[in-house]
């Protein structure tokens, strides 16, 4: 089959079309929690923990995690699912991962004289309720960083659901299968090198890619459409969080900005991007974010609320975007309205993407109805049916610049050590494929579009490449409530405090499942346990800012990116007031107890203790905070000395080289970015095919 200016698929095997798709394992086979690398290591994988280390694990697990009324206890079991676990993931995370196991293990060395696995139980529950009350940030990440996994996969287990009223996994369903999927290919299935020839290539197929790729393949366009992920389908979405981090998620979610704060970066890796595992919420960016773009930084009066309206108003028809549900919202949103309309502050639901949601609480897992708009259901799609290609699992790795102009690609194709962990020796080279393209796009979101532009020489000159990070620092407050919650119920994000937007603070619903929410809460020992087997009245809440501090994104170990981000005190004092804002919310809505989450401020629980908070002065360490919105590392301006990007996303120093992904928002947006990403790559998208056109 030939397609456009000599895009020859013909050269391609006939692939199989299988219900389960690259990248998906085998569903549960009903014995319990799922078999594959996320619960016990990949078959025939060496240990990946020493005897001795499998004691480590084993005696902090059990003194973190003891048994309560009905929840039963961590130990030896869990170890040794750490131990499969660490056998599956990139090897550079394992090493790190058994540092911090000895860092705890000889941490009471100087004061106990013996090691923390030969200490009595008690001592040991001791000495890590010591490192999680410590005020030395260091000590708590170290703690964090080994119970995080271990939490994980202790709680991973349908008889720990059972035990709290929970369901554990959706039924498997049955995949479609429609025209459009004659055209997409599955690279792992490839095995020999191919060279191949389109209009334009775009790499990646997220919220920036998938929308390019589709307004070009709609202009006629041979569109080529590369994704290191791979495709997966409804049938994949059974509702399981260790599936979803393993096979959608960069790096199995274990991505971390380092700096002054330890904040997780998450971001997809799948057919569809970030938009799959995101929470379907969609804003449009405030004038007052486009006005500091015109005055601060040169940019033309199209990036502007009136501007970029037709672009919005396109990709809110194709993501059928509506206020979320009110029969879905679940027990959160009335409690959070509550709160809100006895203190006066403005709320109301939402705006998503998932016309058709019924509440399943599994938006950042992959939806399960297809509801979620995302793109690998929206964009991607009608991309294929408009003519373009889609290879999966294709590595790029260097665009071909020549003679100073784009002029295609190189990738390899297959699994990978970042996507699938340690590579077994003798594994043969993977098939090498090299594309030839008049344009090529470049969307592989803030965190890898900057490793593949400095490993290809291009967006070098103005040193700003990598830079200018901003990632919207999110945090959370949990409540405990006399009524039942059952946050698994309902949408997660379906409801939202905007008070105080203005301000940079956007409050926005952040309900978990049962094993997310046991690695939100800081706590060890008896206590721990006493708060989970409480989980059906624990209620959860979250918020973003709008930032000023920015970070920096580098080539890290494993073909991972090092992300470093610092908190400055601006947003620092932001994140405390949003988290004195939601206590001040849970009181008003009679809350039993209030989890601020903040080292050293265990709970609030009245107007006395939230005063208290309020004279704290909280450390950017203190805080409990995660990133789900990196932006700016190719920041597009009309001054190449400090921007890598023109105002029509090409490069400056590389013509025929574009970028639409989020790397390109030259700021910190205050609200969630899918749209914007979507509206400028249909703009960008417009101006490249009208080039191509002329």
């Amino acid at each position: 089959m030939t397609l456009g200016l000599d895009l020859d698929f013909g050269r391609l095997p006939t692939l199989e079309r299988r219900a389960l798709w690259p990248g998906t394992t085998k569903q549960n086979d009903g014995r319990g929690a799922e078999q594959g690398p996320a619960a016990g290591g990949s078959a025939g994988a060496e240990p990946g923990l020493s005897g001795r280390e499998l004691r480590i694990a084993a005696a902090i697990a059990e003194a973190a995690m003891p048994p309560g009324r009905f929840l039963g206890g961590a130990g030896a079991e869990t170890a040794s699912r750490l131990s499969g676990w660490l056998s599956a993931i990139p090897p550079h995370l394992g090493q790190g991962l058994r540092a911090a196991l000895w860092a705890l293990e000889l941490a009471p060395v100087p004061i106990r004289l013996r090691p923390l696995s030969a200490l009595p139980l008690e001592e040991r529950m001791e000495v890590l309720r010591g490192f999680e009350q410590s005020r030395t940030r260091a000590l708590r990440a170290l703690l964090k960083a080994v119970l995080t996994p271990l939490r994980f996969l202790h709680f991973d287990r349908p008889e720990m659901f059972k035990h709290v009223g929970c369901r554990y996994e959706l039924p498997t369903v049955r995949d479609e299968e429609p025209r459009w999927l004659a055209q997409v290919t599955n690279g792992r299935e490839i095995e020999e090198d191919l060279e191949l020839e389109c209009e334009v290539l775009v790499i990646g197929t997220g919220a920036g890619g998938a929308a390019a790729a589709y307004e070009l393949a709609s202009r006629g366009h041979a569109v080529l459409m590369l994704e290191e992920g791979d495709y997966h389908r409804r049938s994949s979405f059974t509702g399981r969080p260790a599936r979803a981090y393993r096979d959608m998620y960069r790096d199995h979610g274990l991505d971390v900005a380092l700096g002054n704060v330890a904040i997780p970066v998450f971001a997809g890796r799948a057919v569809g991007g970030s938009t799959v595992i995101n929470s379907g919420t969609c804003y449009r960016a405030p004038e007052r974010t486009f006005a500091s773009w015109r005055e601060g930084m040169g940019l033309p009066a199209e990036f502007s609320s009136e501007g970029l309206a037709p672009y919005y108003e396109r990709v809110e028809q194709m993501l059928q975007v509506a206020p979320a549900d009110p029969l879905h919202l679940g027990a959160i949103g009335p409690i959070i309205r509550r709160g809100a309309e006895r203190l006066g502050y403005q709320h109301g639901p939402l705006v998503r993407n998932a016309p058709d949601c019924d509440g399943q609480g599994l938006c950042c897992f992959g939806c399960p109805t297809g509801a979620k708009r995302s793109t690998d259901v929206s964009y991607v799609p009608e991309a294929l049916k408009r003519g373009a290609q889609l290879i999966t699992a294709a590595h790029v790795r260097t665009i071909d610049i020549v003679a100073g102009r784009a002029r295609g690609a190189t990738a390899t194709l297959g699994s990978d050590v970042s996507a699938a962990g340690r590579a077994s020796k003798g594994t043969r080279r993977r098939p090498r494929l090299v594309v030839r393209a008049e344009a090529v796009v470049v969307a592989g979101g803030a965190l890898m579009t900057p490793l593949l532009l400095r490993r290809s020489g291009a967006c070098l000159p103005s040193g700003m490449l990598g830079k200018n990070l901003s990632i919207h620092p999110a945090s959370k407050v949990m409540a405990l409530f006399d009524e039942r919650i059952d946050q698994w119920q309902g949408i997660p994000q379906g409801y939202q405090i905007d008070h105080f937007a203005d301000e940079g603070l956007m409050f926005e619903g952040g309900s978990l499942p049962f094993d997310v929410a046991a690695l939100a809460v800081p706590w060890t020992g008896h206590r721990y346990t006493e708060l989970m087997e409480r989980y059906p009245h624990l209620a959860t809440f979250g918020f973003m800012i709008k930032d000023t501090s920015r970070g920096e994104v580098r080539p890290g170990l494993g073909g991972s990116p090092l992300v470093l981000y610092t908190m400055n005190q601006e947003d620092t004092a932001k994140m405390q007031r949003g988290i004195e804002l939601l206590c001040e919310v849970f009181l008003a809505a009679g809350a039993r107890r209030v989890l601020p989450l903040v080292a050293g401020c265990d709970e609030v629980n009245s107007p006395a203790d939230l005063e208290r908070l309020r004279a704290r002065q909280i450390r950017a360490g203190d805080l409990d905070v995660a990133a789900f919105h990196p932006l700016g590392t190719c920041r597009i301006g009309v001054d190449p000395r400090s921007s890598c990007l023109g105002p029509d996303h090409q490069a400056h120093d590389v013509a025929g080289l574009y970028v639409c992904d989020g790397s390109a928002i030259p700021s910190s947006l205050g609200v969630n970015p899918q749209m914007t990403i979507m509206a400028m790559s249909l703009r960008a998208a417009q101006i490249i095919g009208e080039r191509l056109s002329t």
